[in-house]
């Protein structure tokens, strides 16, 4: 399938009026922006997070008047590019494309030189995506339901593969293995395309996935999805059951990405940016660009999203403690 290709498309500064100096002084916020504005996120080009970024970027011009630029500062699992963004200005032109292995770091890294809730003034939720399991060709079953059943029967006896340890697909596996009271035996890969070969190979019998990438496979037969890891059926492959609906009820864990500022960003910043979230993920186009790539629109208040970051940190520093997953240092 063909992805849609987002490109990059002034408010006029707030003149002083002859009053006396305290009461012309605009209120924190108000002038932004008089300048490009740099949105960072913590990973290479070219992948999901980078190409979102990328497309909120291009709705600066016209609803800022100002371009937005890209920045990818890979390395640690994101932790790099959050801590450039932890330690810049809060004045609205270093911005971050948060994902949701921020989540993660604080259970699987033993120090942080930032603190991942209260350091950052969050903005809006943006997308999320789905999980998948995927099974190859000697997986031996046919639907999630077997692969539990014979993961009971044989505890540590099926092979999974996934993007690596700690990873949202790795997270998202042990999660529901303790939930779900099965074992399986996870082999990591470096992410990229390296589980999807494994898998399509021999290598193991399944993986948990993003499911982005993985539509020619599946179309063309080569791997059979067993179900989604969201709440919700996903739109782009509405026959895939859900996790939740077949072996462990209210099972819901996605990819997730926000758009976020450092601590203390003005708020009428944060206004002016949630409202150009919410309006960019209110076009049609937008919102197919993105179920195209295996990502669905999903927005928030501020609020709503600084409440959301603070739950999902703590849920999965209590997964990572609680099921022995090794941290880094």
């Amino acid at each position: 399938m063909k992805r849609r290709q987002f490109t990059l498309a002034s408010v006029a500064a707030l003149s002083s009026a002859t009053l006396p100096v305290a009461a012309q002084a605009p209120a924190a916020g108000t002038g932004w922006p008089n300048k490009p504005v740099r949105i960072v996120h913590g990973f290479t080009s070219g992948g999901p997070v980078d190409n979102l970024a990328r497309l909120i970027a291009a709705q600066f011009p016209e609803k800022f008047g100002q371009q937005a630029i890209v920045e990818g500062k890979p390395g640690a699992g994101g932790t790099i590019g959050a801590n450039f963004v932890a330690k810049s200005e809060p004045d609205g032109y270093t911005l971050f494309l948060m994902a949701s292995g921020h989540s993660a770091a604080p259970g699987l890294y033993k120090s942080l030189p930032f603190d991942p809730v209260n350091d950052f003034t969050m903005v809006s939720m943006v997308a999320r995506s789905p999980f998948a399991i995927i099974a190859g060709p000697s997986a031996g079953f046919a639907t999630v339901q077997e692969m539990v059943k014979k993961a009971k029967a044989e505890p540590g006896k099926i092979d999974y593969g996934s993007g690596g340890a700690g990873s949202g697909m790795h997270l998202a596996a042990v999660l529901m293995q303790a939930r779900g009271g099965f074992r399986l035996t996870h082999v990591p890969y470096k992410g990229g395309s390296a589980p999807a070969m494994a898998v399509m190979g021999g290598e193991v019998p399944i993986i948990y996935t993003s499911m982005a990438g993985m539509s020619s496979h599946i179309e063309s037969g080569k791997v059979k999805p067993l179900a989604v890891t969201s709440r919700n059926r996903f739109s782009l492959y509405p026959a895939i059951p859900t996790v939740a609906e077949t072996v462990v009820p209210d099972f819901d864990v996605s990819a997730w990405y926000a758009l976020a500022g450092p601590k203390n960003l003005p708020p009428a910043i944060v206004a002016r940016l949630n409202e150009m979230v919410h309006a960019t993920l209110r076009r049609p186009d937008i919102l197919e660009g993105l179920r195209l790539q295996a990502a669905e629109g999903w927005t928030s208040s501020a609020a709503e999203a600084q409440a959301f970051l603070a739950a999902d940190i703590a849920r999965w520093t209590k997964v990572i403690v609680d099921e022995k997953i090794t941290v880094t240092n």
